[in-house]
């Protein structure tokens, strides 16, 4: 029994606790034999105590692990501390020859009869086999994810082609149109669609197929509709922007929005020689949007088609916004994530 315990009651009092443990509990000699099992050890290994007190304690190593255990056994006894056995993952032989997935502590106990280690044996198989469950699902899960984002993109990169090749049909309808009103139409028709296209593309590259990088979809959007207008539009363009992402049902909404409101500007600026400094600013706030459109013009009812008017107010509506305008100043601010 531990130094520093008076025999009899004492050693009958470690004997009591020993049985209560609610784990397997098994002492060892130095020399690896087995003094003391508990009920825990008998039912976790399917021994009888009286075959196990005096055999080595090798008869519950698995074969594959028995010529190393005496050598791990010295080890503990030559720099004896508490700590758990081992690194890996631990088995334990039962005496119908499966085995048992478990935890072993150590403590070193030194009594008047010499060292002894008291090992705590905590049978895991469950929780192992739960772990592997679990690792098993998060892989398929993985994969199931994987073969989602593929599918989204080959989507995106399809929509995205389908939307360019549409609007190469409009430019070779606009080809066989004078100019004047219904050539103009399908320019503004064109130009709607490329941003609607623009939207796919920049989820496409950004492989993330949920929320659209605004902010970048914003710089390229005006940037191409500037590009369009050519030389005859002196227009100067400042954004300042807020990192928004945007869910795609939004983000088509206020791309559109920008588009003709930007749009509207080019139209008032062709050819007039003037130059137009615009300010864009988007921030995102307490999962609210807030989009503000400063310049000359921003908004000319007298230059802005009954469509592009109507299309404004609808836009706003669906992006459940308040919308602020005036000829130099239009504002719209709206939740990030719509009602359902």
């Amino acid at each position: 029994m531990p130094e520093g315990s008076s025999s009899g009651n004492g050693d009958e009092l470690f004997r009591v606790a020993l049985e209560a443990a609610p784990t397997g509990m098994l002492m060892i000699d130095s020399s690896g034999f087995i003094m003391l099992v508990n009920a825990q050890v008998e039912r976790l290994f399917g021994y009888d105590r009286s075959e196990l007190i005096g055999q080595s304690v090798e008869i519950l190593v698995p074969e594959r692990f028995r010529a190393a255990h005496p050598g791990h056994r010295a080890e503990f006894f030559r720099e004896p501390r508490t700590r758990s056995m081992g690194s890996g993952e631990l088995f334990g032989l039962r005496k119908d020859g499966s085995e048992v997935s478990i935890e072993i502590g150590l403590t070193p106990v030194r009594t008047r009869e010499g060292n002894f280690v008291l090992s705590a044996i905590v049978d895991v198989s469950e929780r192992r086999r739960t772990i592997e469950q679990l690792r098993e699902r998060t892989a398929e899960l993985t994969a199931s994810v994987r073969e989602r984002d593929a599918l989204l993109q080959e989507v995106h990169h399809r929509v995205k082609n389908n939307l360019q090749l549409i609007s190469s049909l409009i430019n070779m309808q606009m080809r066989r149109l004078e100019s004047g009103g219904p050539r103009e139409a399908l320019a503004e028709c064109r130009q709607r669609v490329e941003a609607i296209s623009l939207i796919h593309q920049t989820l496409y590259q950004s492989r993330n197929y949920a929320r659209v990088p605004f902010s970048d979809y914003v710089r390229i959007l005006t940037s191409n509709t500037l590009q369009i207008a050519g030389s005859g539009c002196n227009i100067e363009l400042q954004i300042d922007s807020d990192p928004v992402w945007l869910p795609v049902d939004r983000a088509i909404s206020c791309g559109l929005l920008i588009n003709e409101l930007i749009a509207n500007v080019v139209r008032q600026a062709s050819g007039n020689g003037h130059q137009c400094h615009l300010h864009l600013t988007l921030r995102s706030v307490d999962n609210r949007v807030r989009l503000v459109i400063d310049g000359p013009s921003v908004l000319d009812r007298s230059n802005l088609s009954a469509l592009g008017l109507q299309l404004i107010e609808n836009l706003s509506l669906q992006l459940e916004g308040n919308l602020s305008i005036n000829e130099q100043h239009v504002a719209i601010e709206f939740p990030l994530i719509g009602e359902q």
